[in-house]
């Protein structure tokens, strides 16, 4: 089994703030390696932790307006850094959740419909690599792979194409039953997300409030205090595989994108 979430904030330096305020409803799977990446600089930086650390050192993400952590189950012969989630190229990282029938005969099926230069790009074995590897090639048809000013809807479009060939290839394959899986993707702009089957995924508006456990601020913390005031005005919106109280769950096939003013859209 895999898991992802991906938050976006406006203040980067209240980002592991708001990791601890949704990180009781994502519980560990025992025995998950973990990937956490975001963005400092305009650099994609990207962490590993061996199994059993969702618990502790992985929610210590660097300062970045976006943040994606992801867990999983390794398979046979896969190690921490080929197999850790999320997966990046260039500006991007990507992330997917849920099991697939058949996950090496659709890997295979995704690669042979890549372009050239994008099946060099696909290093491990994963069909979540080949279905990354495809959303690019969604962007990269429009010319738009490397652009820091693409829409979230647009991109959220394109990774609803990419959800929509999974399907297909995973029928083609002689998979009968529909599989249940997440996708979620970020350049560090926006974020965009989708769902298939039974696999769960949910969204979580975040505003502000004064009360850190971090820093030490409760609700008789002096009202003129500067992280006072940063707390009072955070806004956040995370995205993750569960179905967790005071989550809202996305229909099955809807797609979310949420852009740096933090404005969702739902399709």
């Amino acid at each position: 089994m895999s898991h992802v979430l991906a938050l976006i904030t406006h203040d980067a330096a209240l980002v592991r703030c708001e990791l601890d305020r949704v990180r009781a409803g994502l519980p560990p799977e025992p025995g998950s390696v973990v990937g956490v990446g975001g963005w400092q600089d305009g650099q994609v930086v990207q962490q590993r932790h061996g199994a059993d650390a969702l618990g502790a050192e992985a929610w210590e993400a660097p300062d970045s307006e976006v943040v994606m952590l992801a867990s999983r189950l390794l398979g046979v012969g896969q190690t921490v850094e080929n197999g850790a989630q999320p997966f990046r190229f260039r500006q991007w990282l990507f992330a997917a959740a849920g099991t697939l029938e058949k996950p090496e005969q659709v890997r295979e099926r995704l690669w042979e419909e890549l372009p050239e230069f994008l099946q060099h790009a696909v290093q491990g074995s994963t069909w979540e690599e080949a279905a990354f590897a495809r959303f690019l090639a969604e962007l990269r048809a429009m010319g738009r792979m490397e652009d820091a000013q693409l829409e979230a809807p647009l991109a959220a479009a394109r990774l609803a194409e990419c959800a929509r060939a999974v399907d297909q290839v995973s029928g083609a394959v002689g998979v009968t039953t529909r599989p249940g899986f997440a996708l979620v993707a970020s350049n560090g702009k926006v974020v965009v997300a989708t769902r298939r089957g039974g696999q769960s995924l949910s969204y979580l508006l975040l505003e502000g409030q004064a009360e850190c456990a971090r820093h030490a601020l409760t609700a008789h913390s002096p009202e003129g205090d500067a992280l006072v005031r940063d707390h009072r005005r955070r806004r956040s919106v995370a995205v993750a595989s569960v179905n967790a109280e005071g989550w809202v769950p996305l229909p099955e096939g809807a797609t979310l994108a949420v852009d740096r003013r933090l404005a969702v859209t739902i399709k």
